[in-house]
């Protein structure tokens, strides 16, 4: 059989130089020239400067081969960037963040900096510092500043304050710098902690209710000033004079009026807990404002909350019947003791003659005030549920008739169990969960403020994933 043309027998296939591996020093890690647009496959890696005298020697001597780049379809090797002795261009990253929001090099860098050199924090942080605005709006680039507070020197920190001074209330009504505001706060000097508040206080009625401006003011009323503070509740209720009741209707001024209730002065709050009280009947039946109400009654001064209380049992019937200002009756109920419960049923007991039936039934048949009558069947002392279940059982028929009456009725014959209307649904506990429209889509990591509707939670106007 005859051989292949060209080809001996020995020689059949092109010998092909071994590979050799990769050290930090090869010509893989080396560049010159200015970076451009495409050049992010070509970043180069060097190791750091070297103090041994031999070492310096040998990297002052010029590289004679011509450099040997990575591909442009391979991405860069963060892996290994990440090793104590790896350094990079550093700007050139930070600008993938800013130009392309590369989360990757956000990660990156914020991963560098827990086990970076000294000498490489600080050049990261110059890098950072450069671009520091840019990098605050930026989806991924907000969380890299904030890890800049936790690892920058005191100038570096400075540097950073004042970059967001001059910008305090735009980065407030920014989707992700808020954040940063919100963490510099905590990490900046006081000098300019009074600068980025006197900026604010210059805007208020546009930034306390604002969907992520508000979330900075409630860091700021839970701030601790140890030389002079500035006068920020005294503005703060000049500038909302006459509008706190507003403010408290508001899914996030509820959430700022509940701040200050629990972290300012009683001299500071009082203008803000006067108009509230004022406007008791209109917040109790507002979808968030119920839960400033519910607020004064759990921990109010005793005034407020008695204050609070009699307007309740005044209004204790159709504030049972309402779908938030029920909620305001229930709180009160787990709350106040027999003190309110006998209060409470005195009142829903009590006979008109003009009416056929007392109020109790009316609020037994009711959408959201059989959940209050259940309540206390189930957790009131018995003298209390014997009262309650007398009255029952003489409007038993049209109880049991009754989409949301029959579950009270059921209670009545069989305390162990709690039924609901419609088919598979027999014997679950007792849950009450209303639906309303979901906030707004926002970042992944700063959802929008909602307060929770669920009967059968832990009541509290702020839920455990808001900040």
């Amino acid at each position: 059989m005859s051989n292949f043309t060209g080809f001996s027998g020995s020689s059949r296939f092109p010998s092909r130089a071994a590979s050799t591996r990769l050290s930090p020093t090869a010509a893989e890690f080396h560049a010159s020239g200015p970076l451009t647009p495409n050049s992010w496959a070509r970043q180069v890696c060097r190791r750091p400067y070297q103090r041994d005298t031999k070492e310096l020697t040998a990297w002052k001597t010029p590289v004679e081969a011509a450099p040997t780049y990575v591909p442009p379809s391979e991405p860069m090797n963060y892996r290994r960037l990440l090793d104590r002795n790896m350094s990079c261009n550093w700007k050139y990253i930070v600008d993938k963040i800013v130009c392309s929001n590369d989360q990757q090099a956000s990660l990156f860098l914020q991963q560098k900096l827990k086990g970076a050199t000294a000498d490489q924090k600080y050049e990261i942080i110059e890098a950072i510092i450069e671009k520091a605005y840019a990098l605050m709006v930026n989806r991924f680039g907000n969380f890299l500043i904030q890890r800049c507070f936790e690892h920058g020197t005191h100038a570096q920190i400075i540097a950073i304050a004042n970059a967001i001074v001059g910008n305090t209330v735009k980065l407030s009504m920014d989707s992700f710098g808020c954040h940063v505001v919100q963490r510099a706060f905590d990490a900046v000097p006081e000098e300019y902690k009074a600068k980025m508040v006197h900026e604010l206080l210059r805007h208020i009625p546009e930034t306390v209710t604002h969907r992520y401006a508000c979330h900075v003011w409630q860091k700021l009323f839970e701030l601790r000033w140890s030389e002079s503070p500035p006068q920020i509740m005294r503005r703060v209720n000049e500038a909302l004079q006459g509008m706190w009741h507003e403010v408290a209707l508001g899914e996030t001024g509820s959430l700022v009026v509940q701040n200050i209730f629990e972290n300012c002065l009683e001299e500071d709050k009082r203008p803000c807990i006067r108009e509230v009280l004022a406007s008791i009947d209109v917040i109790a039946h507002g979808q968030f404002g119920n839960w400033c109400i519910q607020h004064i009654c759990e921990h109010g001064a005793p005034a407020d909350r008695s204050q609070a209380i009699d307007h309740i049992l005044r209004n204790a019937v159709g504030y049972s019947m309402d779908q938030y200002a029920s909620k305001v009756i229930e709180k009160c109920l787990k709350i106040g003791g027999n003190d309110f419960l006998e209060r409470y049923l005195d009142r829903i007991c009590e006979g008109h003659p003009a009416r056929p039936r007392i109020p109790l039934i009316d609020i037994s048949a009711d959408q959201y005030g059989n959940y209050l009558i259940q309540y206390i069947l189930q957790h009131a002392g018995p003298q209390h549920r014997d009262l309650v279940a007398t009255h029952v059982r003489k409007h038993m028929v049209s109880l049991r008739g009754s989409k949301y009456g029959s579950r009270v009725a059921q209670l009545c014959t069989n305390p162990m169990s709690v039924i609901r209307p419609g088919p598979g649904m027999h014997g679950l506990p007792m849950a009450r969960v209303h639906h309303h429209h979901a906030p707004h889509s926002n970042n992944a990591h700063h959802a929008a403020p909602h307060h929770v509707t669920n009967r059968s939670g832990a009541y509290g106007a702020v839920p455990p994933s808001w900040r």
